[in-house]
């Protein structure tokens, strides 16, 4: 009897994606190391904000900028991605620039592609040809740096994926997610190359995917969103399912932050409210799942005893375990069915 050809029904986009990412990694080969793609892209910056400021339209390009973020977005934390600066330099020196309309101040700060985009985007009349030429060496500079680290987004949104339990996120959405991240990291990188780069770049990734993960149909305060964050990272990274030990780890975290003068919550997470959060979080539907013939399928019933959060993964796993039956060869599923299992 021949052996019936198995039914993968993956979703090839992640296959294409690999393909598209190796075509760009060959069509990078230039010779050069990441030190000198970070050093190349910095300098085109640099040379850009020089040459552009020679121009008197530069101040009303500025002052365009200001409008975007004070009026048109109403958010002075906006302007961030803007600026290849550190956080407290943002805080402590732009923040009060934008606020008090310092136009001559602003410009004394690094910008980085996204602000000179926005230059070129606003800008009144023919382009400058030096400011087109640096223009398009920062563009080339920083698509090569995120091309060139893209199997690393990949890499790292496969082993969340792997270790987390299954959410409304899927692998795509991940390497999305790091796609983001891995952006960011080339905008934000301040001060000389040096091989943190990289683990800056997974820094911005890993938060994004928490943060992405963290996600809920709830709304949730600041201070309860602080600790889902903290909850889902120490989670991912010790493997640690009971609550209360959960409970302790992020109070221990959250103490470590403040020795470093970060801000944290006023009271120490109690299990129960770690336990409350964490369900509230959860996507998981309480509607009964329907076929089409009308019939309710198998669905998992929480055992008496059993905690929410296993609950929930079992479920998860079981709806996955059915959906996966339904692309078995017809008669694997009528096996299934006389088991008393309708898909």
């Amino acid at each position: 009897m021949q052996k019936p050809k198995r039914q993968e029904g993956f979703d090839d986009s992640f296959y294409r994606l690999a393909a598209e990412v190796t075509r760009a990694l060959e069509r990078n080969k230039d010779g050069t190391i990441q030190k000198d793609q970070v050093e190349e892209l910095m300098d085109a910056e640099r040379k850009f904000k020089e040459t552009i400021l020679k121009y008197r339209q530069s101040t009303e390009i500025y002052k365009k900028f200001l409008q975007r973020v004070c009026i048109q977005n109403k958010n002075i934390l906006s302007a961030r991605p803007y600026f290849r600066e550190t956080a407290p330099t943002f805080s402590k020196k732009i923040t009060p620039a934008i606020k008090e309309g310092n136009i001559e101040v602003l410009k004394t700060f690094h910008i980085n592609y996204h602000f000179i985009k926005f230059i070129k985007d606003h800008w009144l009349g023919p382009f400058p040809k030096r400011a087109a030429q640096l223009y398009d060496r920062v563009y080339r500079a920083r698509e090569i740096l995120i091309e060139n680290n893209m199997p690393l987004a990949i890499n790292r949104a496969k082993l969340f994926y792997r270790k987390t339990p299954k959410s409304h996120l899927t692998l795509m959405d991940f390497i999305n997610i790091c796609g983001m991240g891995l952006a960011a990291g080339v905008d934000k990188w301040v001060g000389k190359y040096s091989p943190v780069f990289r683990s800056v770049c997974i820094g911005r990734m890993v938060g994004n995917m928490i943060d992405s993960y963290s996600e809920t149909m709830l709304h949730f305060y600041p201070s309860d969103k602080r600790i889902l964050y903290k909850a889902n990272s120490i989670r991912g990274r010790r493997g640690i399912d009971d609550v209360a030990e959960l409970a302790r780890a992020v109070n221990e975290s959250f103490a470590q932050d403040a020795k470093e003068g970060k801000s944290i919550p006023k009271n120490k997470v109690t299990a129960s409210e770690l336990s409350t959060l964490m369900n509230a979080a959860s996507t998981v539907s309480a509607d009964a799942t329907v076929n089409d013939e009308g019939y309710g399928v198998y669905h998992y019933t929480m055992d008496p005893g059993q905690d929410a959060e296993s609950a929930m993964i079992q479920k998860e796993d079981t709806d996955k375990m059915l959906l996966l039956a339904k692309r078995l060869p017809v008669i694997y599923r009528k096996v299934l069915r006389l088991k008393g299992i309708k898909l």
